[in-house]
């Protein structure tokens, strides 16, 4: 059931990006300025980052990113698709797939609200509510709570992210810290984004399951119109019971807004 699951949002995020390229390369219409506009209204705001979620929510219909890669610290694989789709005012539906420690595509879902608008209050914040198949150190899966703020100075922005996950049972727990500084323009965007996650309670007995984990990477993005092409790549780090180990990640992906 869950592969199925992964392997259907993996077909709907390819769709997406699909129309968008295909509406890129059909000219001017009013169809293709909305797509760019939401796009470019999406690079400003963060939607596309890996790793950090943006605290602004509802400010397009729907964005869709995918990605794929290598991080040599675990050894493993990188991939994922999200996408993300407005309900109704600050409120959104967000779900996807990631590639999980056993080899196989594990689904997500959640929903997240906006609370509070720069406009009004200074800055931007949101919170969602995600199930996650596989968490950090909970493979039977967890329930995540997610906190994003952000600011925007500019063509600056300033994003941070505090989770904490646990299993059903509360067995498990973990937590994650993720910062993203950056700028964007209207067809690109330039910046560091990192995240840290680390178990919570006893320690581990084992090197199966990781104590800590880290990875700081340089990102860019760029919009050809409604597409917009990522990548990113930095240092990263994991910490198992009886070894460190230190390497690199590197990333690609594709992502569009509607």
């Amino acid at each position: 059931m869950r592969f199925r699951v992964a392997t259907l949002t993996v077909g709907v995020v390819l769709a997406c990006v699909s129309f968008a390229a295909r509406a890129s390369a059909e000219g001017p219409s009013t169809v293709q300025g909305d797509a760019d506009t939401a796009t470019q209204t999406a690079v400003r705001a963060g939607s596309f980052l890996p790793l950090t979620l943006a605290p602004t929510v509802g400010n397009t219909a729907a964005t869709v990113t995918g990605y794929g890669g290598y991080d040599s610290s675990r050894p493993s694989a990188v991939s994922g698709a999200i996408a993300e789709v407005r309900l109704w005012g600050p409120l959104a539906l967000r779900g996807g797939t990631e590639y999980a420690r056993d080899a196989r595509f594990r689904p997500n879902i959640g929903v997240r609200a906006q609370l509070l608008h720069q406009s009004r209050h200074a800055f931007d914040a949101s919170i969602g509510v995600f199930y996650r198949a596989e968490g950090f150190t909970e493979p039977e899966g967890e329930i995540e709570t997610v906190v994003s703020v952000g600011r925007r100075l500019g063509d600056a922005m300033l994003i941070g992210n505090v989770a904490y996950g646990q299993d059903p049972e509360g067995n498990e727990r973990d937590g994650e810290l993720r910062l993203a500084i950056f700028g964007a323009r209207e067809r690109w965007l330039l910046g560091v984004e990192g995240r840290a996650r680390f178990a919570i309670g006893p320690q581990h007995t084992t090197t199966v399951e990781p104590a800590f984990d880290s990875i700081i990477g340089a990102s860019a993005l760029f919009r050809l119109g409604s597409l917009v092409v990522l990548a990113e790549a930095g240092p990263a780090l994991v910490h198992l019971a009886s070894q460190t180990r230190i390497g690199w990640t590197a990333i690609a992906g594709l992502g569009a807004a509607l």
